[in-house]
């Protein structure tokens, strides 16, 4: 029904209609015969809808502006995501991409030049690029969460209240029984802030050695290309890597990072516009 309706509604408000619907209506009230024209008027608007919504050329092409501007959509989305995780790292790590993509884009020249790239190796290579960027954003929030939270303070305070609650006598007075319910409760909030920081130590070390893993196997390739003077396997080895990528895509939804970091179904065209 949804599309009947886009069908009904492309029909209706173009142009030549609405020129030729609203002419017969003020020619209806002139003529001074409205209640004659003005249903064949309505008639004749039946017929072109219905003629046009089961004309399968016409639906084809409705169909066709609809996905194009969701794709049009989904480009702006994309290319918005990429620029803001881009906006949001430190300047050192954007250094760090841009070396990346500045590699990226030499493979897609040489590959380019001798007539053996395609648009599935060139959106592998962003793929690629779009995974590593997510990581770094990653890593970052990681390191940052790290870096200013006082683990050590964390831990010299599970060992204070361990040591307390041992002093604490046996008795079952009021007075003891609530001063251990109290530093229990304590002891469980700050080993469950321990347990975060080494959570998030974790996830960092698994960030850090993907993102290490991808540019050793971008520079491996950029390197093998020019060292052998043969780029004739640049495709071959770009799906490769790219295979590999699906193994980082599942270890990012297994560490659980937050949303902005999702993958998504098409990458932004960080190498294409400039290819």
């Amino acid at each position: 029904m949804g599309r009947i309706g886009a069908y009904l509604q492309t029909a209706f408000t173009s142009r030549w209609n609405l020129l030729f619907a609203g002419a017969g209506v003020a020619a209806a009230i002139i003529s001074g015969f409205p209640g004659v024209i003005l249903p064949l008027v309505a008639a004749g608007e039946l017929y072109y809808l219905a003629s046009m919504v089961t004309n399968d050329r016409f639906r084809d092409a409705v169909d066709a502006q609809a996905a194009k501007a969701r794709r049009e959509a989904t480009a702006i989305g994309t290319r918005e995501a990429y620029e803001r995780l881009l906006r949001s790292l430190s300047p050192q790590l954007r250094q760090r991409f841009e070396r990346l993509r500045e590699r990226c884009l030499h493979l897609v020249d040489m590959a380019g030049r001798h007539r053996d790239t395609d648009s599935g190796s060139l959106e592998s290579l962003e793929r690629l690029l779009w995974g590593y960027l997510r990581m770094l954003h990653g890593a970052q929030s990681l390191s940052e969460f790290v870096e200013h939270t006082d683990g050590a303070g964390i831990r010299r305070r599970i060992t204070e209240l361990d040591r307390r609650l041992e002093k604490l006598p046996k008795g079952d007075d009021s007075e003891t029984v609530r001063l251990r319910a109290v530093l229990e409760d304590d002891l469980r909030t700050t080993r469950e802030r321990a347990e975060n920081i080494d959570d998030a130590q974790k996830k960092l070390d698994i960030i850090v050695a993907e993102v290490e893993r991808l540019e050793s196997k971008i520079e491996a390739m950029a390197e093998g290309s020019v060292a052998k003077r043969d780029v004739s396997d640049i495709a071959r080895r770009v799906d490769e890597v790219a295979e590999g990528m699906k193994r980082t895509d599942e270890t990012m939804r297994q560490l659980q990072l937050p949303a902005e970091l999702d993958d998504l179904e098409d990458p932004p065209q960080m190498l294409r516009d400039e290819a």
